[in-house]
Order: structure tokens, then C-alpha cells, then sequence
């Protein structure tokens, strides 16, 4: 007679212990991990691809607004700097969508120079329908946000 501390012939090896062991893992993460991902696409599809690569507004020395029929200005101000940081991530864009060539020849209505403490200065702009983000054009998800934004933050005419 086997008593249940004596494994007797109904031993498991290794192997199989392990086996099942993570059989039992993947049937709990795969479907988080499939869940995730589903949601991540539906986010990307509804809001649009933002930007990589915005700066932290304390790195940030100064910003040039440059409106197309106005000359430019520059702000030092730290809240007029994370305004126009945060600005950046209103340049959601729409993956795979190719930038209408029209649109491109025109160029940006309204551009940001980022000028960091380092030196480094990194370029933001858009018109009504495309975006430019480090000298990349792209087709933006919400045509008109960028731009409607920049001109109620930084006015064209305003000095």
C-alpha cells in the first residue's frame, strides 16, 4: 500500500514537472501579453503614433517660434518652455500614411526650435495636415490640432 508521502510508481521526472510547470505560465501571461499588445494597437489606431525623443523642459534653454508670414521669437521663460514642450505631444502622427507631396513643398506653418543647454537644438513644425518632428515629415492624426494649439499658446503677431 503507497502512503502519500511514498511516491511509489506515480512519480513525475523532471522533465515533466517542468513541462507542466510552464504550460501553466503561458496559459496565464500569453493572454496578458496578447491583451497588450491588442490594446496597444487600438491605442495607436485611435490616437495616432506620437514622437520620440521630446526633451525635458529643465534641459530646455530657450524656444524660437517661427509663424511662416511673422518673424520669429524667442522665449525663455520656464512656462512658456513646457508649454511649447508639451506641445510636442500633440504631433501624433498615423503610421504608414504617406505625407501628401503638396502639403511637404509647402512646409510648416508655424516651427519650434528647441534650443538645449547643451547646444543641441532639435526642430518641431507643422501646417494644417502634416508634421515635421527632427526634419521628418509626417501625415498627422488630427490635421489641425498642432497648429490651432501653437497659435492659442504663441500668437502669431504677439510681441
Amino acid at each position: 500500500m503507497n502512503k502519500p508521502w511514498d511516491a511509489g510508481d506515480n512519480r513525475e521526472g523532471p522533465q515533466r514537472r517542468r513541462k507542466k510547470l510552464w504550460q501553466r505560465i503561458l496559459a496565464v501571461v500569453g493572454p496578458m501579453v496578447l491583451a497588450g499588445g491588442l490594446v496597444t494597437v487600438c491605442f495607436f489606431a485611435m490616437n495616432g503614433v506620437p514622437v520620440w525623443g521630446a526633451p525635458n523642459p529643465k534641459d530646455v534653454a530657450s524656444v524660437t517660434v517661427a509663424w511662416a508670414e511673422d518673424p520669429s521669437r524667442t522665449y525663455t521663460d520656464p512656462e512658456k518652455i513646457e508649454l511649447a514642450v508639451k506641445l510636442i505631444n500633440k504631433l501624433n502622427y498615423q503610421p504608414f500614411t504617406p505625407v501628401s507631396e503638396a502639403s511637404e513643398q509647402v512646409g510648416p506653418d508655424v516651427t519650434f526650435t528647441y534650443t538645449l543647454k547643451d547646444g543641441r537644438e532639435l526642430t518641431a513644425g507643422a501646417n494644417w495636415i502634416t508634421g515635421w518632428w527632427k526634419g521628418e515629415a509626417r501625415a498627422l492624426k488630427t490635421p489641425d490640432l498642432f497648429v490651432n494649439l501653437a497659435e492659442g499658446l504663441f500668437p502669431p503677431g504677439e510681441g
